[in-house]
């Protein structure tokens, strides 16, 4: 079974993802799909972001490929485990039903006056059943008005209208900033780079981290520096800047700033001088003790160890002595 969010191979058989739902997309398209058992036969559920919602039956070794390529015609189709999906039926008096109901009505009308003096009363009102009722059903079809949601963190935002854009900013390793109504390009594309700066201030402010990942705030590490040349990029930009510049510049403060980060990480203490690397390890371990000291007496002489540790060190890109330990808040 795959975790949500997980990418799911093409290769894989519907019958090992059942019970569960994937998202099938390329750069373009997406559909959701909830792979089911019901009866003893394998059927998937079928949503397109329009509100088409329809059936297939499937043998339980055929593969995510084959539905991928036959629903979004492509051949660059990827997968995704969702998390739990809730599917929503149209209420009774819904619009979608009622303008059914209303097209229907003005069909028997119409047919009543036009058929009601020429034809037998058996065949009149089989010919307006049936009329009536392929005008409801062909407005049903037209008038798409299927519903799901998502059962994850409502701060994701995610709906059938985001859930595409999800899945790519996922891919990519980019940081997601859910829509916000009426929010346009230029705006969505500030508020993305606001949620990396606030990712990083979090990031400067855990004395753990800034011990065990230092890199990140080394500006003569490659990567770091390249995120923060991102950023002022894009601070450089103005209101003349054309909206598809400003989201790509954007998207490179995303890449940077998780590539830095990532690269931080991946060098962990060993970016400290050698000789530096012990008390570093010392310090870490001073800074987890006060994060989990039981009593103030026990996280202020823990506090007190990292300070010392720090002090001696004196390396520009740690906290100074001066600098309020985000611990101590």
């Amino acid at each position: 079974m795959y975790s949500t969010w997980q990418p799911v191979p093409l290769g894989e058989k519907w019958g090992e993802v059942a019970p569960g739902s994937v998202l099938l997309y390329t750069d373009e398209a997406a559909v959701v799909v909830d792979a089911r058992r019901s009866s003893g036969k394998l059927k998937l559920r079928i949503q397109r972001p329009d509100g088409e919602r329809f059936e297939r039956e499937v043998k339980g070794g055929q593969t995510l490929r084959s539905q991928g390529k036959a629903l979004l015609e492509s051949d660059d189709v990827r997968a995704m485990m969702l998390p739990a999906v809730i599917w929503h039926e149209d209420k009774l008096f819904s619009p979608r039903n009622m303008v059914a109901l209303l097209a229907s009505a003005v069909v028997t009308t119409l047919l009543v006056v036009l058929l009601g003096m020429g034809a037998g009363v058996g065949s009149f009102l089989y010919l307006v059943f049936m009329a009536s009722g392929a005008t409801a059903m062909g407005v049903r079809r037209l008038w798409k008005g299927g519903r799901v949601s998502f059962l994850a963190p409502d701060r994701l935002g995610l709906t059938m209208g985001t859930i595409h854009a999800y899945a790519l900013t996922r891919e990519q390793g980019r940081l997601w900033v859910p829509p916000s109504p009426g929010a346009d390009r230029r705006g969505l594309a500030r508020q993305r780079v606001a949620a990396i700066r606030e990712a990083c201030l979090q990031l400067r402010e855990d004395i753990v981290y800034r011990i065990e990942s230092p890199a990140l705030f080394d500006p003569k590490v490659p990567a770091t520096a390249e995120f923060e040349a991102s950023l002022v990029a894009f601070d450089d930009a103005d209101d003349l800047t054309p909206t598809d510049a400003l989201d790509a510049l954007a998207a490179e403060a995303e890449v940077t700033f998780n590539v830095a980060q990532a690269n931080a990480e991946r060098l962990g203490l060993e970016h400290f001088p050698e000789e530096a690397r012990a008390d570093a390890r010392r310090a870490g371990k001073a800074a987890r003790l006060a994060a989990g000291a039981a009593t103030e007496g026990e996280r202020q002489a823990s506090l007190g160890q990292v300070r010392r540790i720090l002090d001696s060190l004196a390396l520009y890109y740690l906290p100074t002595i001066d600098e309020k330990l985000a611990i101590e808040r």
